[in-house]
């Protein structure tokens, strides 16, 4: 799974950036797979916005999601929460 995705720091929003390789996520989908994992907090066609546990997440249609807590995730904790809600996005068919 981890060969589609890569997580890169995002020092502007002290949080981390999710990004698939070469995959789009269908945001109507993911706010299904979102409710299973958490809360969505709102949608719109350009953006979701969800909170998993102490995270507070933005999903892109492009394939983009910024996740943003009251500190920012250790790479550990962001590679696990990736594998989580890459699971439910394909569980739900939202990668495209």
């Amino acid at each position: 799974m981890s060969d589609y995705f890569i997580i890169e720091p995002c020092q502007t929003a002290n949080g981390v950036e999710i990004k698939l390789r070469d995959k789009k996520i269908g945001l109507k989908k993911a706010e299904a797979a979102f409710a299973s994992l958490g809360e969505v907090l709102g949608n719109s066609p350009v953006v979701l916005l969800a909170k998993v546990g102490a995270y507070s997440i933005s999903v892109y249609g492009s394939g983009r999601m910024m996740v943003k807590g009251k500190k920012k995730p250790s790479e550990k904790a962001a590679d696990a929460l990736a594998r989580k809600i890459l699971a439910a996005l394909e569980k739900e068919g939202a990668i495209i």
